[in-house]
């Protein structure tokens, strides 16, 4: 109970500090978010009549059943983000690995520890995107107050067994094929895991109210396609909503929730000879032949950015799932279905349109990311940073060279869907890249802002940027930057819109139209990147600075 008992001394000591209290208020404050959405979805699908008549036709007459699993099916997509993505490096790459391994504590011991810092993780998210759904079904059902009782239990067996499941089934992959390839299927798997679940909560939560609806109808009107652990979770929240109290409902969960730690707890014995095995297995690295680096201070900046990406299997596979990504976009016309089915606008227009909403919000996934590149990843540097000669404006110009380059990937994305999905001829491409480079600009410009500011950005002693609410404030703030700094172009949308829809061009107006608002896009660009570039030299000197 030892290792139990400094985790949750640990959580309980959050509030003694200024940096534990600014960890939990972001995640408080980001969790409260996700759960309002999920709020008032539901206040709204419960709120629509004919569509809950539908779902109970369509369900047999058990829509209860099915609603409450609609609900509760974003708990096996966060264990499988989770077990997945996260909870593999605490099993293998964990900080008290190499203590726990040589304490005198049973060998499943670290491993069970693990499992439970995934499960009380897991949980936490899955209440925050399915308690709320679930409550507001109980409550229009006017269940009895022990019912919302049973909510976290339904969750944790919605969750814990496949969480349990999934590590188990990675130590036993580890114990008896450790290797290169194993490791790099891991780095896959956990890419496209992470990526996965953010396009779920991006189409999902942040989907439209019609497209949304749909989705809760084919899920709620077939309860009987329900994973197995999320039906009968489903089935004792609806037997309580009733207010009876079905024993067998609950046995069945907790023999299930029991059976896999039970499982997980056998397969952790292998897990010190796992950890050997993973160890022991030389990660995959390209090298390069060892060229001399450059002398110029940009240069060598630059450079750097680039080997971190060329010798970290994980961000070359990361580029690879991130086309995954936009590619789905593309194909699902997310934000642009309305565009392609307005037969009035001039087909160039439209084109044009559509590419420049997808590139919106490729760049929107990845700033936060290269944003991290200039302070926020870069803590073990910044003490030879401090020390060095290297001018402020060198060393931000460099980073921001190399994340100009970075941005261009999904500029090209963008533009190679729109010549494959839509068939958008040349001069259009041509017309949206010119655009995207002086976009890039401008996503540069609100990066050197945001990405430097003292308040957000100032390292520690030992170089590292304290997580929590301050990173969450720094994504919040650079996507409403990089918002605001876009608003001229939905403005001038706005404005241009009526003409637009009556406007029949030949190909000479076409031409001129193109240069002059590729012209306009580059000089906005070029200014916005300048002036951001002299606010973020001036923040570099700031945190520079000796203290």
């Amino acid at each position: 109970m030892s290792l139990l008992r400094a985790d949750l001394r640990v959580l309980g000591n959050l509030v003694a500090t200024a940096a534990g209290r600014r960890l939990a208020l972001g995640v408080l404050f980001g969790h409260a978010l996700l759960a309002a959405i999920s709020w008032l979805f539901a206040l709204q699908l419960l709120g629509h009549r004919p569509l809950l008549v539908t779902i109970h036709r369509q369900s047999g007459g058990d829509s209860l059943h099915g609603l409450l699993g609609y609900g509760l099916m974003a708990c096996p997509l966060v264990a499988t983000w989770l077990g997945l993505a996260l909870a593999q490096r605490q099993l293998f790459e964990a900080p008290e690995l190499p203590l726990w391994r040589t304490a005198p504590i049973a060998a499943f011991r670290g491993p069970l520890q693990a499992l439970l810092r995934a499960i009380f993780l897991s949980t936490t998210w899955a209440l925050a995107l399915a308690g709320p759904f679930v409550m507001a079904v109980l409550h229009a059902r006017a269940a009895p107050g022990w019912a919302y009782a049973l909510v976290p239990v339904a969750v944790v067996g919605a969750t814990a067994p496949l969480l349990a499941t999934l590590l188990a089934t990675q130590i036993v992959l580890v114990r008896f094929f450790a290797g290169r390839w194993l490791r790099l299927c891991f780095v896959v798997i956990s890419a496209l895991a992470s990526v996965g679940f953010m396009t779920w909560l991006l189409l999902t939560l942040f989907a439209s109210g019609p497209q949304r609806m749909q989705n809760a109808i084919a899920t709620a009107a077939a309860p009987h396609e329900l994973p197995w652990a999320v039906a009968s979770a489903a089935r004792l929240l609806t037997d309580a909503a009733g207010g009876t109290f079905e024993p067998t409902a609950l046995l069945r969960l907790l023999a299930w929730l029991g059976g896999s730690v039970l499982a997980f707890v056998a397969v952790a014995l292998l897990h010190p000879r796992a950890c050997e095995r993973h160890l022991a297995a030389e990660p995959p690295l390209w090298r390069g032949r060892g060229r001399r680096w450059p002398s110029a201070p940009s240069a060598a900046v630059r450079k750097k950015e680039f080997a971190q990406v060329l010798q970290q299997p994980g961000a070359l596979i990361g580029f690879l799932v991130f086309a995954v990504l936009v590619f789905g976009l593309c194909r699902n016309q997310v934000l642009v279905a309305g565009l392609l089915a307005d037969a009035r606008l001039p087909r160039p227009v439209q084109h044009l349109a559509v590419l420049l909403v997808h590139w919106f919000l490729a760049v929107l996934l990845v700033l936060y990311a290269h944003m991290g590149r200039l302070v926020l990843w870069d803590g073990p540097q910044w003490s030879l940073y401090m020390a060095s000669p290297v001018a402020p404006q060198s060393l931000l110009r460099g980073k921001l060279q190399a994340v100009f380059v970075f941005l261009c990937w999904p500029l090209l994305l963008v533009t190679g869907f729109g010549a494959w999905l839509l068939g958008a001829d040349g001069s259009v491409l041509l017309t949206f890249v010119g655009i995207g480079l002086g976009g890039n600009c401008t996503a540069l410009g609100v990066l050197a802002v945001v990405g430097t500011w003292p308040r957000l950005m100032q390292p520690d002693q030992g170089g590292q940027v304290l997580q929590g609410g301050r990173s969450f404030l720094a994504a919040l703030l650079l996507v409403a930057g990089f918002e605001l700094a876009c608003a001229p172009v939905v403005i001038a949308w706005w404005r241009w819109h009526p003409e637009l829809l009556v406007w029949r061009p030949d190909p000479a107006e076409l031409g001129d139209a193109a240069l002059l608002v590729v012209g306009a896009a580059m000089l906005y660009g070029s200014i916005t990147a300048t002036l951001g570039n002299w606010i973020g030299t001036a923040n570099v000197r700031r945190l520079l600075r000796p203290r």
